[in-house]
């Protein structure tokens, strides 16, 4: 009887062994860690108004100087988002008094011509400023962090009506970015 329990004891052992090795470990779970961040379209300028003062009808161009003074002062765009963006820009025409000033490629009459440039081409004013309802590219491919210099060219009425002398006019010039797309 001895010998049976032994026999029968090796029995279950080696059957406990032979499951034991063909049994699938239990290990822990594998994970994925998943990181997102929101896309965020920003973009700040340095200079938020212009005072041009007073024009004369058919007068010259005036530069955009943040500090009354003839000189060119450039105005900087900076990407403060966290991808590549376009930026557009758009105007309104001139409201103040009885006559607005439309927005043109040339001056006329009632007509100004509100243009942009780049620090890369600083005596070429070729991007034009348009009506609120189209907007015209001023810089592509502005990387995360990146900066744009520009400034901006007035070039007044070549006439207006003589009820308009002394009357200030106001028009907002804005800037939106969009996501670049190669």
């Amino acid at each position: 009887m001895r010998n049976l329990k032994r026999t029968a004891l090796s029995l279950v052992l080696a059957l406990a062994l032979v499951v034991a090795f063909t049994a699938p470990a239990f290990a822990s779970n594998p994970t994925v860690t998943i990181t997102v961040s929101a896309r965020l379209i920003a973009i700040t300028n340095t200079q938020n108004t212009w005072d041009i003062g007073v024009v004369v009808a058919g007068g010259s161009a005036v530069y955009f100087s943040a500090d009354g003074n003839a000189d060119v002062d450039y105005s900087q765009i900076e990407n403060i988002g966290n991808v590549a963006v376009d930026v557009e820009f758009q105007g309104t025409d001139f409201e103040g008094g009885d006559y607005d000033w439309a927005l043109g490629a040339s001056a006329g009459d009632q007509i100004v011509k509100i243009a942009a440039n780049t620090v890369a081409a600083p005596t070429v004013y070729d991007v034009l400023l348009k009506s609120a309802a189209e907007f015209n590219d001023l810089t592509t491919n502005l990387a995360a962090a990146g900066t744009y210099d520009w400034s901006m060219q007035f070039t007044p009425p070549t006439a207006f009506h003589a009820s308009e002398n002394g009357v200030e006019k106001e028009a907002t010039v804005t800037l939106v970015a969009s996501l670049h797309v190669p």
